[in-house]
């Protein structure tokens, strides 16, 4: 469908990317002011993102699972009710963007990265097209892996393997850790991401696995899980953690959400929403938009910073690309040393 809205085409020539930034938290010494405006500000870290995966993972929790005390065996009825909750929860999500974005182009190209099309007849995409093949990544092997984490952690708290702290006994301290651990979810993914992306981006790695989400050099809702079964695995190992901390399973279940849905804002291919021609919010989406297209800087997320200190970080500009050159030289200089030694 042709955008005929004339804002839109006079925005599509104003627009530019604005330069991929970091969260206040990262800087020192401390921005207090900034921190809070991040913190409780909109668009800003805990509204609208974060907050809106969280009230997903409670609707989900409280109506569509199981009662944990019927998940202390594995049984085939409540297995199949996650996979199917988990597949419709993509589907209407990923779907949706999709439908919004690229089907009916509610947007048009406004802060879109490029104006490049999805692929439709390609050989390096299942069925020559870069959406269903994306699809089938996602339907067919991303969805299992969630519910195969999702269903360990049910069986685990159910059985007592999981959980230290009783909540009858001391529920202040169980209120206060349950509370701390929604707050830090979003910064273990960060960690947990940066280190797993760049064992993706290992030799051994690189071209049997990650290769595969690396086609997608221009990027789609459904490009987010596009992923091969061994990446699915490590890149929801992060509930691992909670499995560690957590006190509740719903700690976990927003480990795995964050996960799953975090990737939809990341691909999606366009910066901000606009809505009647005004801007809404910012989805954060060019810090790994650069990595797509650069490949080698914004392994982690704006989060926590991991991409400046071991200095991968990419902002966009013509300054970060120069240093980003400078540390590709010195990567390849530093192997090729290793090698004649």
């Amino acid at each position: 469908m042709p955008d005929t809205n004339p804002r839109n085409k006079s925005a599509e020539k104003e627009w530019s990317p604005e330069p991929a930034t970091l969260a206040p938290i990262n800087f020192w010494p401390p921005r207090p002011v900034k921190v809070f405006k991040w913190l409780f500000g909109f668009p800003g870290f805990l509204w609208p993102e974060n907050l809106l995966i969280l009230g997903i993972t409670l609707i989900i929790w409280f109506f569509l699972t199981p009662d944990l005390s019927t998940m202390k065996s594995f049984e085939a009825w409540w297995v199949a009710l996650l996979f199917a909750r988990n597949f419709a929860l993509i589907l209407i999500l990923y779907g949706g963007a999709h439908l919004y974005f690229y089907v009916y182009k509610l947007q048009g190209n406004v802060s879109k990265f490029t104006k490049q099309p999805l692929a439709t007849d390609s050989s390096r995409f299942l069925f020559k097209s870069q959406v269903l093949d994306n699809m089938f990544h996602t339907l067919a092997i991303g969805v299992p892996i969630i519910t195969v984490y999702e269903t360990i952690t049910y069986w685990a708290f159910a059985n007592g393997y999981l959980g230290f702290i009783d909540l009858g006994t001391n529920p202040v301290l169980f209120w206060c850790w349950f509370g701390l651990l929604l707050l830090l979810t979003p910064m273990i993914h960060s960690i947990v991401f940066y280190f797993v992306h760049r064992l993706l981006h290992t030799k051994s790695l690189y071209k049997s696995v990650h290769a595969l989400h690396h086609r997608n050099v221009v990027v789609g809702p459904w490009s987010g899980l596009d992923m091969h079964l061994v990446e699915h695995i490590l890149y929801f190992s992060t509930v691992v953690v909670q499995w560690l901390l957590a006190l509740h399973p719903v700690n976990a279940l927003f480990q795995i959400h964050v996960a799953a849905i975090y990737p939809l804002t990341g691909h999606l291919g366009y910066e901000k929403l606009t809505i009647g021609g005004k801007e809404k919010f910012d989805f954060g989406g060019h810090f790994h938009y650069l990595h797509h297209k650069f490949f080698e800087c914004n392994y982690g997320t704006g989060v926590v910073g991991l991409d400046k200190l071991f200095g991968t970080f990419h902002d966009g500009s013509k300054e970060s690309q120069a240093a980003l050159r400078e540390y590709i030289r010195a990567k390849r200089k530093q192997t090729a040393q290793g090698v004649s030694d």
